[in-house]
C-alpha cells in the first residue's frame, strides 16, 4: 500500500528539487545527494530526505532481486537450458519494472511530492525511519 505524504508547512512546491532527483540518478547520483542535501536546512532537508530514504530503499530491492534472480537462474541453468530463454525474458521484465520504478521516483521528485515509490518505497520507510535528516 502506497501512501503519499503532503507538503504540510507550507503551500509551496519545494524549490530545489535537485537533492530529490540526483537521489535515483545512480550510485554516483545519490552520494552526491547525500551531500548536497547536509547543507539543506528545514523542508528542503526533509524533502531530500525522504527522496534519499526512497533511492536507498529501492537500490536495496533491486540488489535482493538480483542475487536472488541470479540464485534462481543458476538452479535452472543446472536442470535445463531450455527453461533459460524464459528466465531471461522474464530478467528483461524484472528490469523494465525496476526501470520505471525509477523513474517514476524520479517525476516524484521532480513535482516536489512526497510520494512513495510502489513496491519498495512503503517498506523503504519503514526500515529507513527518519535517516538522512
Amino acid at each position: 500500500m502506497t501512501e503519499t505524504f503532503d507538503n504540510p508547512t507550507s503551500n509551496d512546491p519545494i524549490a530545489d528539487k535537485t537533492v530529490g532527483i540526483l537521489a535515483y540518478v545512480t550510485l554516483i547520483g545519490f552520494i552526491i545527494a547525500l551531500v548536497l542535501n547536509q547543507n539543506k536546512e528545514g523542508e528542503e532537508k526533509r524533502f531530500g530526505a525522504f527522496h534519499l530514504r526512497q533511492a536507498l530503499g529501492l537500490i536495496i530491492f533491486s540488489i535482493g532481486i538480483f542475487i536472488g534472480f541470479t540464485i534462481l537462474t543458476t538452479i535452472v541453468a543446472m536442470i535445463s537450458f531450455s527453461l533459460l530463454a524464459i528466465f531471461s525474458l522474464l530478467s528483461t521484465l524484472i528490469w523494465l519494472g525496476f526501470l520505471a520504478l525509477l523513474i517514476l521516483g524520479i517525476v516524484n521528485a521532480a513535482n516536489g511530492q512526497f510520494k512513495e515509490i510502489p513496491v519498495s518505497g512503503g517498506l523503504s520507510s519503514k526500515m529507513l525511519g527518519k535517516a538522512f535528516e
